[in-house]
This record gives C-alpha cells, structure tokens and sequence, in this order.
C-alpha cells in the first residue's frame, strides 16, 4: 500500500512538473517598432523546423523562419524601425535579441542566387497604378 501511495505521489508530481515546464515555453516574434516606440508589426518564428521554413540565428538562438519573415525584416530595417526578438508567455513578453544589425537575410538562408531572386520578386510592392485598389482610393478622395 505504501508503495502504491508512493508510486501515484511521484507520478502525480512528474506529471505536474511536465506540464509546468511544457507550459513554461512561450511563442518567439520578431517585433517592429516606429522610431517613437510604437508598435508597427510581428511575425511568429518557430523554434522547432517546419516544412518550408528555414534555419536561421538571432543573437546565437537558432530558430526557423519563412522566406517572407526574412524579407519583411530587411523591409523594416531599411524603413528605419528597430526590431527585436521577443518571447511571449501568456501575457508577459521577454526580449530575447534586439541586435537586429544581426538578424538573418536572404543571403544568411544558404538558398541558391536564383531562389533569392524569386522571392525578392514575390516580394515586391504590386504596381499601384494598375491596382483596382488604387482606382478604389481615387473614387473616394473627393470624401476627405
């Protein structure tokens, strides 16, 4: 009976610290902010591999992140907002990097010259005069 007892306490307390550190993991983004602080924009990496992601290192953390993360990235950079890692577990938030001069770039993927080629044209801002969006606006800019 004692060890039965025994038996069940340990399992109970292994179960529960499990579950405690499985719950202690967070969600990983990468944060953009206006030079005044304000919030601008995310994206979720990954810590763990996924298909069609890939390896990449901030501030010598190895985490998995889409091609577009990667672009949208040096986009921010290049716009003068700052960028930081950041760890979210439940309602706290944890910087983890903010050295973004150190963040990956398309080049830092290992992809072949042509592969970046494409998803640098993938990713281009689509032509606004040709855009029904655009012709959406001007029918509407008379209402300012």
């Amino acid at each position: 009976m004692k060890r039965t007892l025994a038996f069940l306490t340990l399992s109970t307390i292994s179960a529960v610290y499990m579950a405690g550190a499985a719950y202690a993991q967070g969600d990983f983004y990468i944060r953009s902010d206006h030079s005044n602080g304000g919030f601008n924009g995310s994206h979720e990496i990954l810590t763990l591999p996924k298909k069609g992601y890939h390896e990449a290192r901030y501030c010598d953390r190895t985490f998995w992140v889409s091609s577009g993360t990667v672009v949208w990235t040096e986009e921010e950079v290049a716009a003068g907002r700052s960028l930081i890692v950041e760890e979210n577990i439940g309602a706290e938030r944890r910087v983890v990097c903010s050295d973004y001069s150190a963040f990956a770039t398309l080049e830092d993927l290992g992809l072949r010259k042509r592969e970046i080629e494409q998803i640098r044209r993938r990713n281009e801002p689509l032509d606004m005069k040709s855009s029904r969006l655009r012709t959406i606006r001007d029918a509407f800019s008379q209402f300012k």
